[in-house]
């Protein structure tokens, strides 16, 4: 018996190595939670109930699966799964795993564009992710110019610094223009805490296109973000031109957070808490770190948003700041075992 038990746990061990494995149990977690976002809310439904009201377009409960449950579900998996690789690009390129698209101000500069296009060019709204993407572009042109110093190398805890500042200023800039024009962006205060009430398909079909761009270019530069683990001095004896390569990723992570915040919200901490704990089980390597973390970050969007939905019923909570519960003990413990 206990040859047996341990002959079980050899093959359980093995088989946890494999990366193939290792995605298909993040895989079940996304339809888990997938399926438990469609049944749950204000009205609960059994899964049979689901199912024939999908296909019976008669059926009273088709409208809200189709018009209101499938398309929030839709979203929320591509705002996790930007978020979590915007993350996951991020902490490769200031080599810090404290680094997030939030903490760093990427989202707030991104919301600030989304914001300046709704209060004044309300008529422009379908500009909306490509303005969201300029100000998040401009933010880590931003951070990285008050990060660098001349002769010396980009510290990684001078960018998270930088970041944190940053974010504080473009949160101010944000508050009193939501102040100033409260009557012009009614809407608003649930952009700054995130939200995915009320989404449908065409905010899927918005957040769609610069997800799915954003995570092809990310796979482009594998080997690029592998190579971007060392050193600066080692990685160009590799043949990488580091500062280029720093800034087309982050323009990449810069396109992932802008897909999201045009639709969610200024939803934090899913890039810091998923890529880390991807990395813990599944290592650095970019190759598997990239699609776990993308599957992942699906999956605990849609969790959070599932809860933010039945825990005080009928009240529906802002499902960032649902998050920002979990994602803000796990940054401190982060903060304590990488800087203390």
């Amino acid at each position: 018996m206990k040859r047996f038990a341990a002959a079980v746990r050899l093959r359980g061990a093995r088989a946890r190595e494999i990366p193939g494995f290792r995605l298909a149990v993040v895989c079940g977690l996304l339809a888990v939670t997938a399926g438990a976002a469609s049944l749950l809310g204000a009205l609960e439904l059994a899964p049979g109930r689901v199912l024939r009201a999908i296909a019976d377009s008669s059926d009273p409960m088709h409208a809200v699966l189709w018009d209101v449950r499938l398309p929030r579900v839709v979203c929320g998996a591509l705002v996790g799964a930007a978020l979590s690789v915007s993350g996951a690009l991020l902490q490769t390129v200031v080599r810090n795993p404290l680094a997030d698209p939030g903490l760093l101000g990427v989202t707030a500069g991104a919301g600030l564009g989304a914001l300046v296009l709704l209060i004044f060019f309300p008529d422009l709204t379908r500009w909306l992710p490509g303005v969201a993407f300029i100000g998040g572009a401009v933010t880590i042109v931003l951070l990285l110019t008050l990060a660098w110093r001349p002769g010396r190398a980009i510290g990684p805890l001078r960018i998270v610094l930088s970041g944190v500042a940053v974010q504080a200023m473009l949160f101010a800039l944000l508050s009193l223009l939501t102040f100033a024009y409260a009557d012009r962006a009614p809407a608003f205060a649930s952009f700054l805490v995130g939200s995915l009430n009320g989404l449908g398909w065409t905010d899927a079909l918005t957040i769609a296109v610069p997800t799915f761009v954003g995570l092809t270019l990310a796979l482009v530069y594998l080997r690029p973000l592998d190579v971007m683990l060392l050193d600066d001095v080692s990685a160009g004896g590799l043949g990488l031109s580091v500062r280029s390569a720093r800034i087309a990723i982050s323009g990449v992570a810069a396109l992932l957070a802008a897909g999201a915040v045009s639709v969610a919200g200024l939803v934090g901490f899913v890039g810091l808490v998923v890529p880390n704990a991807v990395r813990v089980w599944a290592g650095p390597g970019h190759a598997l770190l990239l699609p776990l973390s993308a599957v992942g970050g699906a999956a605990l969007v849609l969790a959070a948003d599932a809860a933010a939905r039945t825990a005080l019923r009928p009240l529906e909570l802002p499902v960032g700041a649902l998050l920002a519960l979990v994602g803000g003990p796990y940054f401190l413990s982060l903060l304590w075992r990488k800087v203390a």
